[in-house]
Order: structure tokens, then C-alpha cells, then sequence
């Protein structure tokens, strides 16, 4: 089946996802650029589809969930434990999200990533304002301990048991060693490092290993705040 896929031209971060993640798991695309928009003509076999509708609907999430939190924290300066619950609450119940998008779209033949957003699921905003009010704390100086906390109370709820390989760093290649599934490629900063922390955040990974001296300390860390670290 053939589905079309529009993005609005400044909506780099829903294309990137769209790209990186449809070439990821084999998902057939032809990229048509435009003055005002980007389409996606997509190839979708019924076994893929699922897969299909999940990275849409994540990509729709996402790029709009993103700059809401990142808005309400305009000020904040980001260091690693920012990044990291910045990351923790960008995660927050996306199952739930993912699962309202895909009941909206999975119909649908030409999918507009924001008209899909402004009109069908403009409600989520009001969802985010709680996470908003909670982003804004990180501005107020608490130390980074206290960020810690916040950041992996906002995980709590996601109870997982998957390890992740650091293949090679700074190229962020991430084996997932428990399920053999794709690591989402997810690029929302320009520093490698804040990705990397995004990236282990959006798997739940509860373990990460990686090879000796592969990363600086202050990194390592962070990261073990969040999730076991083995270093072999």
C-alpha cells in the first residue's frame, strides 16, 4: 500500500526521525522536497505496517512534545542532568501518546504530520502542561542530585530489563543485546553526548554496556544515574 506522508519544510526534527527510522527497519520511501513541505511517498507492506504507524506517530509526537518542554525551559543551561530529565519527561507516557496518534492515522492514506497534530490531537498540549511546569524547575538552580531524582521518578513507571551495547562512540551505534530489536536513531542536539543520554532514556534501557575508556567520566557519570553501567 502507497501512504503519503507531509511534513511542514521547518520540521527538521519529524523529517530526520521519519528518514533515519523508515531506512532502519526497511521501510520502502521516496523523498519529494518542495518550496513549503517535504512528502514522503511510502511503500508499506502489510508486515511493516505496524512499524509503519509507530514511527509516524512517534516522529508526530515528538516534534511537537519536544519544543513544548524545551519552551518552558528557554533559560536553563544544559548540562547532562538537564539533558537527562529533559529526556526523562520528552518520554513520559509516550506509549499512551503513541497508541491515541496511531488510532487517528491508522486510516488514513495522506497524513499531514502537523495538520494531524493541530487538528486531531491538539489536546496533548494541555496533557504537556504538567511536564512544562515540571521542566521549569530545572531552572531554578536545584543541584544536580535533585535532578537525578526528578528525572528517574519520571521513569519509574517504565519497568524494563533491557541491556544496550555501545558499539562505537562518538557515532552513537547501540546494539540492543536483550531483543535484537532496532535502537531508534533519534538526533536532537548537537552535542553526541546529550544524544546519547536521549537515545538510553527512549529505550528504557535498565543497563549499558561499553568498552573501557570509550567515554570521559563526567559522562559516565551521568549515565550511571540513570541505568547500570558495564565496562568491560
Amino acid at each position: 500500500m502507497i501512504k503519503k506522508v507531509i511534513i511542514n519544510k521547518n520540521n527538521i526534527l519529524a523529517l530526520d526521525y521519519l528518514v533515519d527510522n523508515f531506512a532502519g527497519c526497511g521501510i520502502k520511501f521516496k523523498l519529494k522536497p518542495s518550496e513549503l513541505f517535504n512528502s514522503l511517498s511510502v511503500d508499506v507492506d502489510s508486515e511493516l505496517f505496524e512499524s509503519f504507524l509507530t514511527i509516524l506517530a512517534k516522529a508526530i509526537i515528538l516534534s511537537h512534545k519536544y519544543p513544548a518542554i524545551i519552551a518552558a525551559c528557554d533559560k536553563i543551561e544544559f548540562t547532562y542532568a538537564n539533558v537527562a530529565c529533559i529526556s526523562a519527561l520528552l518520554y513520559f507516557d509516550l506509549q499512551g501518546e503513541v497508541d491515541d496518534v496511531i488510532s487517528v492515522i491508522k486510516g488514513e492514506d495522506n497524513i499531514s504530520v502537523e495538520g494531524t497534530f493541530d487538528f486531531k490531537l491538539n489536546n496533548m498540549r494541555e496533557d504537556w502542561e504538567e511536564l512544562e511546569s515540571i521542566a521549569q524547575i530545572l531552572t531554578l538552580g536545584e543541584s544536580d542530585e535533585d535532578i537525578y531524582n526528578v528525572t528517574n521518578f519520571m521513569l519509574s513507571n517504565r519497568n524494563t530489563n533491557k541491556s544496550l551495547f555501545l558499539a562505537q562512540y562518538p557515532d552513537i551505534l547501540l546494539a540492543n543485546v536483550t531483543d535484537g530489536l532496532m535502537v531508534e536513531h533519534i538526533k536532537l542536539h548537537e552535542n553526541e553526548d546529550f544524544n546519547l543520554i536521549n537515545t538510553i532514556i527512549a529505550e528504557g534501557a535498565s543497563e549499558l554496556i561499553i568498552e573501557k575508556n570509550q567515554l570521559k567520566q563526567s559522562l559516565l557519570d551521568c549515565l550511571s544515574n540513570l541505568v547500570k553501567v558495564k565496562i568491560l
